[in-house]
């Protein structure tokens, strides 16, 4: 079964936490340690978004079915800890010959959480399917 993507606020809104890892990315070899907040924040709120559309899908979904997608916001909400926790990390030696390592961190911590963001649509997708075939038996 295709899914259709028109007006489908947990894609778009994966589809953005991906595009603020994207673009943390591109600035983060550039930006100074003040700056690194801005970028992580960017993330947090496009995360944010994701979450929040993702519990809006959840509540017409049977309870049955939310055990994936449970599991996999837990995952997200320790990814961005862990993203944060990278980015303290990053300034405090961020003038250390030590920085483009803690740099390097903090991307490798905003890559796990886009991909785990990707896992938490494959999860909502997984359980639509199952609740659109559990409403036609």
């Amino acid at each position: 079964m295709d899914l259709d993507r028109t007006n489908d606020h947990v894609f778009d809104n994966t589809t953005g936490v991906v595009r603020a890892v994207m673009e943390m990315s591109n600035k983060l070899q550039y930006a100074k340690a003040d700056q690194y907040v801005i970028l992580v924040k960017e993330v947090g709120l496009a995360l944010k978004s994701l979450l929040t559309s993702v519990d809006e899908v959840t509540a017409r979904i049977p309870a049955d079915l939310h055990r994936e997608i449970e599991m996999a916001h837990k995952v997200l909400s320790s990814d961005m800890a862990n993203l944060i926790e990278k980015m303290k990390l990053a300034q405090k030696y961020s003038n250390t010959t030590l920085d483009q390592e803690y740099k390097k961190g903090m991307l490798q911590s905003a890559h796990i959480l886009a991909m785990d963001a990707k896992n938490l649509l494959d999860a909502v997708d997984s359980a639509r399917i199952k609740s659109h075939q559990i409403g036609q038996s």
